[in-house]
């Protein structure tokens, strides 16, 4: 943090605050204070209008600074380490500011100190601090950096001993993440309330016009005559009924007809009155109650109607800034839908909710507005988180987007958990394109191999076939030499027609069992004609046999 060397509630301290966005208005800029609005801040932050602190004001100021005083030495001996009052700025955000209570030499405890109340003691010994109070504590934490703070409210100015839930309690408060989180965005979506504020013009109070009495109700009994103003009360009741009818068009007329139900209400009650008295005086006169009768329910229509016109106005007023509201809220939803392309999730705040107990015009849209501001606030977190997530699919998913046709569903999801599930899509996605492509090239594995067995056993097939032809010339030489007759048989067979050339010219197939059965005949033939068995006796007959059978 940087520290400012000002002396807090001085004039310099005063005017450094004019320009910062300090710890002290965080509750009322997130709409939690409860001792000023959001819009009332708002007002002060642009015009630089503050209004005067009262005596009465400055005496619980003051009382409150002698007591913190009193109390800073008691948290210090808790703590075990010197505090220091001070005021700084954050190293982060140039424009946040807070002023401490005390804060330790090495920045990492923060004293809080608040006078004591029975309500407020009650919440801080059951560690269930007001979020009026939280919003300040985690500014002060963002700004000074500090791992806690310690926040005490307490009384002892009159000097006497600390007693713990008598006289003083205290807690520690830590930082959450997702308060700070909201704490910055809040202070973002006030600084850009501020540079579009446009003060509204300034209304001064209206107040009812005068309304002219009805005259009192006199009356005076001569025998059995009754002496009244009757016909000048009525004539001014009549008066007053007619102006009840006139619609409600300006606040003007709206404070006259809420002035108006107050003196129809009292004529009611003191025509009743008068009208008992009378029958009670003079049992036999019965004009003078008619007459007061008939006026009295006039009146009294005319008080319901006025004030039923006041009461529909009051609710058009409170639906209308209900309705913009929710308007507002609308166009801020829509315009992170169409950013995004998915639909915002549903959030907390609720404008009826938000209305619910107000009576009056400037409170209740005072309620509207911090409802805008919580709900735009709100929104623009998940709107973030939005961001977050469509950059980071832009950036490791790109190649991927086939498998994020759900990004609607998914768009608001918190980070860690977008990038895991981006990471684990993607990851399944390549391992099943992985088995995919090893299963086709197995395919084409198999089928290639397929093609090289048939084609071997192609080549087997035509390499046993060149053999065999190329054994049988060698055997068909030996057996011209050898042998005359058939030498003379293949001569005249040469000497056929063509078509028998052709067939003897063609190639025959053999399996290798035949094969090898002619080599065994040709090499028992070829013993044999080594032994001479052409000497032999009936080997002239036996060759013209096979001459005849080859033929």
């Amino acid at each position: 943090m940087i520290t400012i060397n000002v002396t807090q509630g001085s004039a310099e301290w005063h005017e450094l605050r004019a320009t910062k966005m300090t710890a002290s208005e965080a509750p009322a800029m997130m709409g939690d204070s409860k001792y000023l609005t959001r819009a009332k801040l708002l007002h002060q932050k642009a015009t630089g209008e503050v209004p005067e602190v009262t005596p009465a004001q400055q005496r619980i100021f003051d009382k409150g600074h002698a007591a913190e005083d009193a109390a800073r030495p008691l948290a210090e001996s808790i703590i075990d380490d010197e505090l220091f009052p001070s005021t700084a700025i954050s190293d982060e955000y140039d424009w946040m500011l807070a002023s401490f209570d005390g804060v330790t030499m090495l920045d990492d405890v923060v004293f809080e100190h608040k006078l004591l109340n029975k309500h407020l003691i009650y919440d801080v010994q059951n560690k269930c601090l007001d979020l009026h109070y939280i919003w300040q504590l985690e500014q002060q934490l963002l700004v000074s950096g500090a791992e806690k703070a310690i926040f005490m409210c307490s009384d002892l100015t009159d000097g006497s001993e600390p007693v713990e839930g008598e006289n003083y309690a205290y807690c520690f408060y830590d930082s959450d993440p997702k308060r700070r989180e909201a704490l910055i965005a809040g202070w973002h979506q006030f600084m850009k309330d501020l540079s579009e504020y446009q003060a509204p013009e300034k209304i001064e109070a209206v107040e009812a016009e005068p309304i002219r009495d009805l005259p009192a109700i006199r009356y005076q009994m001569n025998g059995l005559k009754l002496d009244s103003n009757l016909p000048e009360y009525k004539a001014a009741a009549e008066k007053l009924v007619e102006d009840s009818k006139k619609p409600l068009k300006t606040d003007q007329d709206f404070a006259n007809a809420e002035a108006l139900v107050k003196v129809f209400k009292n004529a009611e009650a003191n025509i009743k009155t008068i009208s008992q008295q009378v029958l009670g005086e003079v049992a036999d006169i019965d004009q003078f109650t008619k007459d007061l009768n008939y006026i009295g329910e006039q009146i009294r229509q005319a008080r319901l109607a006025a004030n039923k016109q006041v009461e529909d106005r009051k609710k058009e007023i409170r639906k209308e800034i209900h309705d913009k509201a929710d308007r507002a809220i609308g166009d801020h939803e829509r315009a992170i839908e169409s950013e995004l392309n998915a639909p915002a999730p549903a959030i907390t705040v609720s404008v009826a909710n938000a209305l619910k107990g107000k009576k009056k015009l400037d409170s209740l849209q005072d309620a509207a507005n911090d409802a805008v501001a919580k709900a735009k606030i709100e929104l623009d977190g998940y709107a973030e988180i939005g961001r977050q997530n469509k950059a980071y699919l832009a950036e490791h998913g790109s190649e991927h987007m086939f498998l994020f046709n759900d990004w609607a569903q998914l768009a608001f999801t918190e980070p860690s958990a977008f990038e895991a599930i981006v990471a684990k899509r993607i990851a399944d996605h390549q391992k099943a394109e992985e088995a995919r492509l090893e299963a086709e090239r197995e395919r084409i594995r198999q089928e290639e191999a397929r093609k090289a067995e048939e084609k071997a056993q192609a080549e087997a097939k035509a390499s046993t076939e060149q053999a065999a032809t190329t054994q049988q010339a060698p055997t068909q030489a030996n057996e011209q030499q050898n042998t005359a007759p058939a030498m003379q048989k293949a001569s005249e067979l040469s000497q056929e027609p063509s078509t028998k050339q052709q067939l003897e010219s063609s190639t025959v197939s053999i399996s290798m069992r035949e094969y090898r059965y002619l080599q065994q005949c040709e090499a028992e033939l070829e013993a044999l004609k080594a032994h001479g068995v052409d000497n032999w006796s009936g080997y002239c007959d036996a060759m013209a046999s096979l001459n005849d059978r080859a033929a």
